[in-house]
């Protein structure tokens, strides 16, 4: 299915551009969430026509989110979970949990910016995080966990 991307969408493409994606990610996830219209006559002349609103949009994003990177990039949480006798935890720590915590500190940080990339994390210990604010912005938050007995 050919597509009009309205927003950077990261891995695809930026604003503007006419890519080929599953039917099922353009009407499920893209088309639903404002970030493409299916490629027709009507929306290219539609999607010409707001370049220059889009293209302000984005730039606002961009600018809010460096302000956010400027704040976050390398900040630290700590967490304290139970562990058992070998040091490893009752359960596990996932994007939910970080995301209260830094929200609980004083930062605005959704789970769905922060990625696990090994899952959810299962020791005690201080792990670096990779959370992506802006398809072009990329920060490292520090999150330590605490056991207790």
């Amino acid at each position: 299915m050919q597509v009009i991307l309205l927003e950077e969408v990261q891995n695809l493409g930026n604003l503007g551009d006419e890519v080929k994606v599953k039917s099922g990610y353009a009407r499920n996830y893209l088309i639903p969430y404002g970030r493409a219209v299916i490629a027709n006559e009507e929306n290219r002349t539609v999607v010409e026509a707001r370049h220059a609103e889009l293209e302000r949009v984005h730039n606002d994003a961009l600018t809010k989110a460096r302000e956010r990177a400027d704040k976050m990039d390398g900040a630290s949480v700590q967490l304290v979970r139970k562990v058992g006798e070998e040091g490893k935890l009752f359960g596990s720590v996932s994007t939910r949990d970080i995301a209260e915590a830094m929200q609980a500190a004083g930062y605005d940080l959704q789970k769905s910016e922060i990625h696990l990339a090994a899952g959810p994390l299962k020791d005690v210990g201080d792990h670096e995080i990779a959370v992506t604010l802006h398809p072009e912005i990329d920060i490292k938050i520090t999150v330590s966990i605490a056991g207790e007995e």
